[in-house]
């Protein structure tokens, strides 16, 4: 991934994601009740990883905008027949964590 890369497609997955997470719903989340949660948790850990790999933004920044981000979705999904959940919210925290710790991990290792 090129450095040149990471705002273009942070911006496509952030794209995604609103439409993905604010999607009306007909019926529950087919499947088991924590498959919705690690669906959050990888989907944040991407939205976070290329600006977190590439540093051009301070990682605090980048994680408090995936974090707010997440939170207002999860306020709302209940306008878009879903329903709002604390714990896909922490799924949310969880996988931007990981995504920036991923992130710097990648660029550690990558400059030396």
């Amino acid at each position: 991934m090129r450095n040149y890369l990471d705002i273009p497609l942070t911006l496509i997955l952030l794209l995604i994601l609103t439409a993905v997470l604010l999607w009306p719903l007909d019926q529950p989340y087919p499947g088991p009740e924590w498959g919705d949660k690690l669906a959050h948790l990888i989907a944040f850990a991407a939205l976070v990883f290329p600006l977190a790999r590439t540093g051009r933004f301070s990682l605090l920044s980048v994680l408090f905008g995936a974090i707010t981000f997440g939170g207002i979705i999860e306020l709302l999904q209940p306008n878009f027949n879903r329903n709002a959940d604390i714990i896909d919210w922490i799924a949310d925290i969880s996988g931007a964590l990981l995504g920036g710790t991923f992130g710097l991990i990648f660029r550690h290792y990558r400059m030396h």
